[in-house]
Parts: structure tokens; C-alpha cells; sequence
């Protein structure tokens, strides 16, 4: 007994780590586990064409090797895609977002043609909407409840910069604070198109601050980044260089670097920096506001005007690099990112990403685990869990401008068909049209994954923030 106890016991596990006998050639061989879920689940399985014995969530331990997985629910569009099992791995594939073969678009707020701006918060919870590029007037909708509702705030006169009639004067909405109670207008008046940057306080109007005046700033700032949650530290490029500006003390940094064209920020606040070229070289890096010095990463070439797209990114217990140069992106892997400006930092190529233009962004997910390289016309995603490339071209419809895709979640990217929202997994398969869009006023999924939103033409004196219904309500 106690023989077939352990004998059972080996046999359990040496299944559960996806061993099992192969009847090609006789020999126990290791497999692995093929995790499956979906959105909605309850999705029925199919497997290199056979039905599967259980809906989603589910899971296959099997051999090596590639295979093609189907997932159907009633009222919804089949998802698609051939996925490998590899030795002793197991494979997530608990993403699929299944599209409801009817969609019907709803209008749930109307604004007026004129409406020049609009962006949804980090959380999706709230979106805010630009009525005019005349007025600081901003109508922020509710998202996380099933009827949207509405508030609209008006920054003070006292807070801007104020202009002669007949001057132009232009308002648009750049970002979000974390906490969802700011946000920041970049105001653009003058002759000479003079800009200075207003963060407005949307629970306390009379208490926004115009960041050039409170911190005395005259020099050209050209981007600004949020660190805090609310808003009060905050990373900007003011002609070329990065500062970092405390609106509490109303007070700005030494430059942490200079001879910057473009910067991000990542992880525990890293400024992710583009130098501007020179000598025919482009130089990218990271520093922290305790450095020395900025630490340069990579040089790579320049030619024209492209310019170098870098950012970093963490997957398990390695960081990633992924730098462009040209119509090519290089991926490189680290086992440490030193918190200062001079240990060694050593660098492992890991992909080429190649595309078939000049390389206008470049990405790490959020989760760490895509690396993603755009050319306007196409894409190409790294995947670090299986360490697979795939590139796709974009589906423009009749236009041919070129497009930058942006995330909805961790997997489905979104661009336009022909006026149309249309969504990409993040290796360009199963891909659909959604609904109408306006582009230029983005899009977000709602909280719950119920509902996607966006903005369409009503007619020509209206435009509507709109929804179509992904998911049930039970789900």
C-alpha cells in the first residue's frame, strides 16, 4: 500500500509539472500548462479543432508544441489565435476580450460641436471634456456608474493669462492628476503663440495655480509630466532642459539633464531622457534627482529628423531596454537597474524589432511583458513570457495618414478604420470595428470592462461622449 501510495503520489505530479508519455517514440517527455480564461468567460474551447471538455476558465497540460485555440460564446465574435505549451511553462492566454457580434452605439452626453479636448483619467472613472478652445470651461463626465452624469467647472479669469480681442487665445487639456481633481491646461495666446501651463483645481477652482507665474518661469516649457498624486511635484522641459518644479515651496530644480528633445517617466521616478542629436549620434539614458550625473545608456545613429524612442521596463526579475533608432528598435535586457549614475550596467540584445518606416514610439507595457515598436503604418510586439516577435500592419480603411495605436488595457490596443474605433491585440490578431470615432477626443473601457467609450459626430452642431456595451450585465 504504502508503494501505490508514493507511485500515485509521483504520478500526480510529474502530470501536474506536464510530464506524460509520448506514443511517437515511447518516452516520458515534459509538457506544459496552458491556462486559459476569457471576458466574458463561459466561453466554449476548441483545440486544434477539437471541442474542448470545460468553458472558460480552464486549463490544458500537454506536449511541446504550438496550437491553435478557438473560444465562442453565444452573441459574441470567435476568438482566435495559435499558442505554444512549452516545457515545463506554463502559458497565460486570459486575455481574450470577446467582441458581441452586435454593437449599438449610445449617446450618454451631447456637447457641442465646437468641443476641442477631451481625456479620461488613470482609472477611467472620469472623463474631461474641452466645450470650447475659446473657454476654460471643463465638463468632467462620470464613467464608474451606469448612468454618466456631469459637472462642469470654469477656471477663474484671474488664473490665465488674459488677451486683446481679436488675439488668439486657445485652451486643451494635457493631463490628469492621480488623484482625478486636477487637471492641467496648456493655454497658447499671443501673437508670437506664448504658452504657459494652468493647473486647474477642480474641487476648488479659485485655488488653481498658473505654473508659470507662481514659479517664475520665462523660458520655453514644452512638457510636463505629474509625479505626486495630487499633483504638487512635477518633472518639466523648459528649453531643454528637465526640472523638476515644487508647486507646495513654488520653487524649480537645477537641471537633472540637459539637451533633451524628449523625456518619460518610469518606476520610481527615472526621467527616461532623448538628448537632442549631435555629430550625426543621438544619446539615451535615465537619471534620478540625486545623481550626479545622467547615465547614458546607449548612443545610437541619427540621420534626418527622427529622434531616438526609449523607454524601460521590468519583467520578473529582469529590466528591459527597448531603444529606436531609424526604422529599427533593439530590445536589451538587464539583470540590475543601478540606482545611481555610475555601477556598471550590462546590457544583453535580446530582439531586433523592425518595421517598414522610421520608428515614431516605443514601449513597455505597464505588466512588463510586451515591448511594442510603432512606425505609424504598422507595429511590432516583443512577447516576454513566450520570447516570440510578431508584426502587424494597421488597417486604415481609405485614409492613409499615419496613426499611433494606444492601449486600452494590458492587451488590446485601439486606432481608426475609416472614422471607425478599431481594436488590436497587442500582436495585431483578432481585430474589429467597433464604432464610430473622433479620434482626436480618444477613447477608454470603463472601469468595470463593461462599457467602451469614445466620441462621434451627431451632427453638425453636436458631438456625443458614446458607449457600446461589451459585456452583460451579469458579467
Amino acid at each position: 500500500m504504502f508503494v501505490a501510495v508514493v507511485t500515485s503520489v509521483a504520478i500526480l505530479t510529474a502530470l501536474t509539472l506536464g510530464y506524460g508519455f509520448s506514443q511517437k517514440d515511447g518516452k516520458i517527455e515534459q509538457g506544459g500548462l496552458l491556462q486559459m480564461s476569457s471576458t466574458p468567460t463561459g466561453a466554449t474551447v476548441t483545440i486544434d479543432g477539437v471541442k474542448f471538455g470545460s468553458q472558460t476558465p480552464t486549463k490544458l497540460v500537454s506536449q511541446v508544441g504550438n496550437y491553435h485555440v478557438e473560444m465562442q460564446k453565444n452573441g459574441y465574435h470567435k476568438w482566435q489565435k495559435t499558442v505554444p505549451i512549452q516545457a515545463g511553462n506554463i502559458t497565460w492566454v486570459a486575455y481574450p476580450r470577446l467582441i458581441p457580434q452586435t454593437l449599438t452605439p449610445k449617446a450618454t452626453v451631447k456637447y457641442p460641436a465646437t468641443t476641442a479636448s477631451a481625456l479620461p483619467s488613470g482609472s477611467a472613472k472620469r472623463y474631461a471634456v474641452l466645450t470650447s478652445a475659446d473657454r476654460p470651461v471643463v465638463s468632467v463626465a462620470m464613467l464608474d456608474r451606469e448612468e454618466v452624469t456631469t459637472k462642469e467647472y470654469e477656471l477663474p479669469v484671474a488664473a490665465y493669462t488674459g488677451v486683446p480681442d481679436g488675439q488668439p487665445s486657445r485652451f486643451a487639456i494635457s493631463e490628469w492628476t492621480g488623484d482625478e481633481k486636477h487637471v492641467l491646461l496648456q493655454h497658447t495666446f499671443g501673437p508670437n503663440n506664448t504658452v504657459e501651463w494652468l493647473l486647474f483645481d477642480l474641487d476648488r477652482p479659485e485655488e488653481s495655480i498658473n505654473i508659470n507665474h507662481a514659479l517664475g518661469i520665462s523660458g520655453a516649457m514644452s512638457k510636463l509630466v505629474f509625479t505626486e498624486d495630487n499633483g504638487r511635484e512635477i518633472y518639466a522641459l523648459i528649453d531643454g532642459s528637465v526640472r523638476i518644479l515644487d508647486l507646495d515651496s513654488q520653487t524649480q530644480s537645477r537641471p537633472i539633464v540637459e539637451d533633451v528633445v524628449d523625456f518619460r517617466l518610469s518606476g520610481d521616478k527615472f526621467v527616461l531622457f532623448t538628448k537632442a542629436p549631435a555629430d550625426g549620434k543621438q544619446q539615451v539614458g535615465y537619471v534620478k534627482k540625486d545623481y550626479k550625473q545622467p547615465r547614458i545608456v546607449k548612443t545610437v545613429a541619427h540621420e534626418g529628423a527622427d529622434i531616438a524612442q526609449f523607454d524601460v521596463g521590468k519583467y520578473y526579475d529582469k529590466y528591459y531596454f527597448v531603444i529606436s533608432h531609424g526604422k529599427e528598435a533593439s530590445l536589451f535586457s538587464s539583470g540590475s537597474l543601478p540606482n545611481d549614475s555610475t555601477s556598471m550596467l550590462a546590457l544583453k540584445h535580446v530582439q531586433t524589432l523592425a518595421l517598414k518606416q522610421s520608428i515614431v514610439d516605443v514601449n513597455i507595457t505597464d505588466n512588463g511583458q510586451f515591448a511594442t515598436a510603432q512606425d505609424g503604418v504598422g507595429f511590432a510586439t516583443f512577447n516576454l513570457e513566450i520570447m516570440k516577435l510578431t508584426t502587424a500592419q494597421l488597417t486604415h480603411g481609405s485614409s492613409s495618414v499615419p496613426q499611433k495605436l494606444k492601449y486600452l488595457d494590458g492587451y488590446m490596443l485601439w486606432g481608426v478604420n475609416d472614422d471607425k474605433l478599431r481594436t488590436y491585440e497587442f500582436d495585431g490578431e483578432n481585430q474589429h470595428d467597433i464604432m464610430p470615432i473622433i479620434p482626436s477626443l480618444g477613447a477608454t473601457l470603463s472601469p468595470s470592462g463593461k462599457y467602451l467609450y469614445g466620441f462621434a459626430q451627431v451632427d453638425a452642431d453636436t458631438v456625443a461622449l458614446t458607449r457600446v456595451q461589451l459585456l452583460d450585465i451579469a458579467q
